[in-house]
């Protein structure tokens, strides 16, 4: 006893003074400047309804803004405020102040169409300062209550609580229309030192390390998604439950097209109502589910969470189809 006595009036007051630091480093970093804690309002769903309209639609050969953006013409666009993203460091956007969203679906399939002002055209991402524009949309997965009382966070879900997110790309688009659809490190420095090239003996002897991926390419190796050429995609389909836990999926369902016109980006998403893969989300007419989204302004160098995103989730309604 007189041990233990001893050993608290040695330690106690060490101990007392770490966990005061700890308490007072946690309520420094709760209220750091720039950054905004959870509020009701993020829980607290927005009242505007983006309601996903039922068209008759035939589809043209080649899926592209232009074939597509009149089956658009009878929908009701929702615009969403969005800000700089605040709480996760690091801290980054503000740059883009909304996006107009519409949605529709022929029973098949379901489009959404995502307008947004940026001055400039940022589709290359190759060279260390360069950063791509790019747009996602989230939604959860199966059928969530949305009120104060049911946090759900509106940025990047939660734990147990996952959600689907599609990620349109610029670069990724800029990539199916040239050959081999990998844009690589000579479309940026077209006059670049090459070893191999310029040592004769190079091809003969190290032929083996020349042409292995495993060996020069480690993300093609590892079947990373953002190094594989040949994508055929400009989106990819991701899963999320909370910051830092953003996953590719195996399986890629989400399909998009874009046009840049006018100091304006359009993006048009689509992907089949309903999936198999149990990591989407699904969309069922007659049905009512939620979205978010994030805006990527390249030219002001957003990427990762240095991005433009909406704080509240959306409400959406899927009418159901109209049999003649």
């Amino acid at each position: 006893m007189k041990r233990r006595l001893m050993l608290l009036k040695r330690y106690g007051f060490a101990l007392l003074s770490c966990a005061f630091l700890s308490t007072s480093a946690f309520a420094a970093e709760d209220t750091a400047p720039g950054v905004k804690g959870a509020s009701d309002e993020e829980y607290t769903p927005a009242k505007e309804v983006l309601t996903v309209k039922y068209v008759q639609m035939e589809k043209p050969y080649h899926l592209d803004v232009e074939s597509l953006t009149g089956s658009f013409k009878d929908a009701k666009e929702v615009v969403i405020p969005l800000q700089k993203q605040d709480k996760a460091f690091p801290n980054g956007g503000g740059s883009v102040s909304n996006a107009e969203v519409k949605a529709i679906h022929d029973g098949l399939s379901i489009y959404f169409q995502v307008k947004w002002k940026d001055p400039t055209r940022n589709a290359r991402a190759i060279a260390v300062q360069e950063f791509r524009d790019a747009v996602a949309l989230m939604f959860p997965l199966g059928t969530v209550l949305m009120d104060p009382a049911e946090h759900f966070s509106p940025r990047m879900g939660d734990r147990e609580k996952p959600v689907n997110l599609w990620h349109w790309k610029s670069d990724w688009e800029a990539d199916m229309l040239v050959k081999g659809e990998l844009e690589d490190v000579e479309a940026q420095y077209p006059n670049m030192h090459d070893d191999f090239n310029l040592n004769p003996y190079s091809a003969y002897y190290h032929r083996d390390l020349i042409t292995s991926i495993a060996v020069l390419s480690g993300g093609r190796a590892a079947r990373n998604l953002l190094s594989q050429p040949g994508r055929g995609r400009s989106v990819e389909d991701l899963n999320a439950e909370g910051f830092g836990t953003l996953t590719t999926q195996d399986h890629q369902d989400v399909f998009g097209c874009s046009r840049y016109e006018d100091g304006e980006w359009t993006v048009i998403f689509y992907r089949s109502l309903i999936t198999e893969d149990p990591h989407d989300a699904q969309f069922v007419p007659g049905g009512n589910t939620f979205f978010n989204m994030a805006v990527w302004n390249g030219g002001e160098k957003d990427r990762n969470g240095q991005k433009n995103i909406s704080i509240q989730w959306h409400p959406l309604s899927i009418e159901r189809v109209a049999w003649q």
